[in-house]
């Protein structure tokens, strides 16, 4: 665990990595080419929440975990916990978490659930939209009955005024370099 020294706040010690890669290093990356390296950029924020999860998990017990992004996204793949329609499935990444050992389930968890689970040291992995936005496109009004592919970021904390809670901080990735948030408090209205 880690504060910020503000009464009701608590946070995990959890490791942050972004969406943006350096993609002329596809090769030392572990991907097959600059294509596969550069779609899996923009699809990878399932493989990244659980990556950083489990390593937080790990570094605990004082455990290293080594396995790349392009393996976890490879091993994913092969499990089927992720289609290019929906993105990444919370069930293949449960599945996916637990061919490593951990546990993890998929879960509908209202605020109060995602602050025990957090109390004791587990990481969630929400559904949200891209950066929290509010907003509908203009393609989401005007096709209101069909759901469009969301985004995931990693819930690492969460902060209280009295008893009542305040928000969460998450890590959120993003292949936008200003959206690459690790830490961020994110107040619960807008979660």
């Amino acid at each position: 665990r880690i504060s910020n020294g503000l009464p009701g706040s608590m946070k995990l010690a959890v490791p942050f990595y972004s969406q943006k890669w350096e993609l002329s290093a596809w090769r030392s990356l572990g991907f097959d080419s600059l294509e596969d390296a550069t779609f899996w950029e923009k699809s990878s924020c399932g493989i990244l929440c659980l990556k950083m999860a489990m390593e937080a998990l790990l570094s605990t017990q004082g455990e290293p975990f080594s396995p790349s992004i392009a393996s976890l996204i490879r091993k994913g793949v092969a499990l089927s916990a992720y289609a290019d329609a929906i993105g990444w499935d919370h069930r293949g990444l449960a599945s996916l978490a637990a061919s490593y050992g951990f546990f993890a389930t998929r879960e509908s968890v209202r605020p109060g659930g995602l602050c025990e689970a957090l109390e004791r040291g587990s990481s969630p992995i929400v559904s949200i939209k891209w950066a929290f936005d509010p907003t509908k496109s203009w393609k989401e009004r005007l096709m209101f009955w069909k759901r469009f592919g969301g985004h995931l970021a990693l819930v690492v904390g969460f902060e209280t005024e009295g008893k009542r809670l305040t928000g969460f901080y998450v890590h959120h990735t993003s292949t936008s370099a200003d959206h690459n948030w690790p830490y961020a408090f994110i107040p619960l209205e807008t979660f």
